[in-house]
């Protein structure tokens, strides 16, 4: 039972987010890291939108956002992996910047946690 407790405790410890008061920011969005795993994040971004994945473990930081008021539109999607020297996240961003019509954008991206 000694050896058990301090495996569960590290297991736990892995896949919970880092910090529940740590904030994400990728560019130009603010994502707040959600207090407890499995929960999703509110973004500020220019347009209503409902983050439906967010995943940030094993050096990995994943988040996809939908339009608030037509979950068919991808507002949002980041992927980006941890550089383990600088503590950034870099990968590729998409957004959708169009109001009525789609306005694509698609780059890099570089996040840092705080």
């Amino acid at each position: 039972m000694k050896t058990v407790l301090p495996a569960i405790l590290l297991v736990a410890a892995a896949s919970s987010p880092a910090n529940a008061a740590q904030n994400i920011t990728c560019n130009d969005i603010r994502i707040p890291v959600p207090a407890k795993l499995g929960d999703l994040p509110s973004i500020d971004f220019e347009y209503p939108s409902q983050v439906s994945v967010f995943s940030l473990r094993d050096g990995n930081l994943l988040m996809i956002a939908h339009d608030q008021n037509d979950t068919s539109r991808t507002r949002l999607v980041i992927s980006a992996q941890l550089n383990k020297a600088t503590r950034i996240y870099t990968g590729q961003i998409v957004r959708d910047d169009g109001g009525n019509e789609r306005q694509l954008i698609n780059g890099p991206v570089s996040c840092s946690v705080k």
